[in-house]
């Protein structure tokens, strides 16, 4: 039995909770994409792709992951 985790950060998408902060709370989304190392908030279908690796044969020996998917913005390295 294998398991694995996908853990996304801030994911921007029309309708989403991001969007509703760019017009509610401009500062505060400047602030957070001012701290993203790629300069942008993710994509739903960036997040999907990471899915279907895991869940493809392509991760067949992988178990026990949990897969950050944020664009560097928790600035670690996961051990």
């Amino acid at each position: 039995i294998r398991v694995n985790t996908v853990s996304p950060g801030p994911i921007e998408f029309p309708g989403g909770s991001w969007e509703m902060i760019q017009g509610a709370m401009p500062d505060f989304y400047k602030s957070i994409k001012a701290q993203m190392p790629m300069g942008r908030l993710g994509a739903p279908d960036e997040v999907a792709r990471s899915v279907v690796f895991l869940a493809s044969p392509a991760s067949s020996y992988s178990t026990g992951v949990n897969l950050v998917i944020d664009g560097g913005f928790t600035k670690r390295v996961q051990f």
